[in-house]
């Protein structure tokens, strides 16, 4: 990558594979499972009206959550198609072109690597999402499933598909220099909550990760320096899934 300051900050917060990946957390404070709420009571409040949550939308914001274990079932094509589409180009005539989540400058700098475990209809390997004709490119085609730990993390089992997000970092350096780096995350942020909230909708299960291990997936997807991982989604099919799977065979 070009600017220094991002590198350095860049090199001094990946995990690497002799850190391993995110397993060095030992003994936490009690604080650590706490969840703590700022308030300000001595100054006056305004009460806000009643919300009674109602229709899909809310559904979905209330059906989020992170699923770590998954089901030994495939997710299919037309599934892992649909996440996909979240994250798509709404208007390619305007100047700079639309989508579906905000980018700083409408630079873009995010990338879309679906690395498939266990998709029906796809070779196991890594692929590159094509935004603008929505098609996957052919990367390499490789079970990686051994590999799974470094991709994702070792607190997820059995993912059907890793959707990892990177940032070409010089689209946005070339505008706001510095700034590039945190505004590639934030924008990782609104796609991770597209496909989060597609998961919800299609009932896959899905658990944003960012203890990967960063050479490892920059190795598998043959990454220049100027491309860096940011962001990883593992997804698959609720185990939930699988039991009912078991008792309608039975």
């Amino acid at each position: 990558m070009k600017n220094k300051h991002i590198e350095r900050f860049y090199r001094g917060v990946k995990l690497t594979r002799a850190a391993g990946a995110a397993t060095d957390v030992v003994d936490p404070p009690v604080t650590y499972t706490q969840v703590f709420y700022k308030e300000y009571p001595r100054f006056p409040s305004v009460e806000l009206p009643d919300v009674t949550p109602c229709g899909e939308f809310d559904t979905l914001l209330e059906g989020r959550h992170s699923e770590r274990s998954f089901a030994d079932i495939p997710v299919s094509l037309d599934e892992l198609s649909r996440i996909l589409f979240t994250c798509r180009i709404v208007d390619r005539v305007r100047d700079p072109e639309k989508r579906t989540y905000p980018s700083a400058g409408a630079r873009f700098p995010i990338e879309i690597y679906p690395i498939v475990f266990n998709v029906d209809g796809l070779e196991r390997g890594a692929y590159h999402y094509d935004m603008p004709r929505h098609r996957l490119e052919i990367l390499l085609e490789q079970d990686l499933r051994d590999r799974e730990t470094e991709i994702v993390s070792p607190y997820l089992s059995n993912t059907a598909a890793a959707l990892v997000l990177t940032a070409v970092l010089a689209r946005s350096e070339v505008k706001y220099g510095n700034k590039a780096y945190p505004y590639s995350l934030i924008e990782a942020g609104h796609i991770g909550q597209n496909i989060q909230l597609a998961c919800a909708k299609y009932d896959i299960g899905c658990c944003p990760i960012g203890g990967f291990v960063n050479d490892a997936v920059s190795e598998i997807l043959d990454l220049t320096e100027d491309e860096i991982p940011l962001y990883v989604f593992g997804t698959g099919k609720s185990k939930l899934d699988d039991d009912e799977a078991t008792r309608d065979s039975g």
